[in-house]
């Protein structure tokens, strides 16, 4: 077992674009209220703090970072992933960050999309680790400025590249990077290993997420022959067992698509790993309700697009109740956006609480009137 860090957070949400921005990691939390799982934000350039100056922008900030989590209790559990190819970005970025309240900032070494590759930053920077290292130095010289303590960098790499999957590919980045940040974080810098190479040609990220085989006993071999080092596993894990397979080796575990797919795979956790006893599980309705409530005042705040809003409940219901709410709830949204650059729907001034409820109404008329699918046939006859 490597060396844990801080408060042991042993379940992660992946950072995951156009999934997790602040309005799907809100709902999230309402579904866990526990604070037991890290939340990561999606990915934000560095760019944007050194030159675009967001953090003196409270509209487009509020698209990015989860605003509310870090006025909370449950701000050390937000995790804000940067991508960045320059160390004097990275810096800014981190210190801007810190300003904010958030106490854990994660670089991107892992994500292999092409317009990410153009920018220097992601997946391509393990193939220069020096590179890296100077990047996750400047971090933790950000972090650690003005006596600040608890702010936490972490790395997040893939176990290779293109046709590199050799342990010594991987050692070189782990030592190279951890070196440099371990001069200034005396607690050492945290990875998080997505257990498959990343081909930097001829995949689409959505294909890198499952095509390259997985490879948990690479990521389980570094686990061991770094000890003093804290470890995250990430890639296909979707189970309650899995999870509980992993994490008698490394110090946590990390979940994407399974979560943007069922956010209530949470409330498993929850009980599972964590022993929350069944009934202080929120109730899903109680759950949409502060949903679009918050939704409401977001909404009056900065004038967020309904059809953002609304995209992370697509995932709530599973099965047949869930397509038939996410034709009824996109079909409302879709009915009050905004006709055009200064010219809105009269309907627009309806709450998203109403659209929600009202697409909640129809979906259930529906829903109780048609012929149960597949899937919840089997569920029946096996339940």
């Amino acid at each position: 077992m490597a060396l844990r860090l801080g408060r042991a957070f042993r379940t992660s949400v992946a950072p995951m674009i156009d999934v997790t921005d602040p309005y799907f990691l809100r709902l999230l939390r309402l579904i866990s209220p526990f604070g037991n799982h890290r939340l990561w934000t999606e990915m934000v350039h560095a760019n944007a703090f050194s030159r675009g100056r967001i953090h003196l922008d409270p509209k487009k900030l509020s698209q990015h970072i989860p605003l509310h989590e870090l006025q909370s209790d449950f701000a050390s559990g937000i995790v804000v992933q940067i991508g960045a190819s320059h160390p004097d970005d990275a810096f800014a970025a981190v210190s801007e960050l810190a300003n904010l309240g958030v106490r854990h900032v994660n670089l991107n070494c892992g994500c292999p999309s092409r317009n990410v590759q153009m920018g220097s930053f992601g997946a391509v920077l393990m193939k220069s680790p020096e590179h890296a290292a100077d990047i996750v130095r400047a971090m933790s010289e950000a972090a650690s400025q003005d006596g600040r303590e608890s702010l936490t960098v972490s790395v997040k790499c893939r176990i290779g590249i293109d046709e590199d999957e050799s342990p010594e590919f991987l050692r070189r980045f782990l030592t190279t990077v951890s070196s440099r940040g371990r001069a200034l974080c005396g607690s050492g810098i945290e990875f998080i290993l997505h257990a498959r190479r990343a081909w930097l040609k001829g995949l689409s990220p959505e294909q890198n997420r499952t095509i390259p085989q997985l490879n948990h006993v690479r990521a389980h071999e570094m686990i061991k022959e770094y000890p003093q080092t804290s470890f995250i596993v990430n890639g296909g894990l979707d189970t309650v067992e899995a999870v509980e397979e992993h994490l008698r080796v490394a110090d946590g575990v990390m979940i994407g698509r399974k979560i943007r797919e069922d956010p209530w795979f949470l409330s498993q956790l929850d009980q599972h790993i964590y022993g929350v006893a069944t009934n202080q599980i929120p109730d899903p309705i109680g759950v949409l309700s502060e949903y679009a409530n918050f939704v409401d005042q977001v909404h009056e705040a900065h004038g967020t697009r309904y059809s953002v809003l609304a995209r992370p409940l697509f995932g709530f219901f599973h099965g047949r109740k869930g397509r038939v709410l996410r034709r009824h709830l996109a079909h409302a949204v879709a009915q009050v956006r905004p006709l055009g650059k200064g010219v809105v729907d009269q309907r627009y001034g309806v709450r998203f609480s109403e659209l929600l409820q009202d697409a909640l109404a129809k979906s259930e008329m529906e829903y109780a009137q048609s012929t149960p699918d597949e899937e919840e046939v089997k569920v029946a006859q096996t339940g």
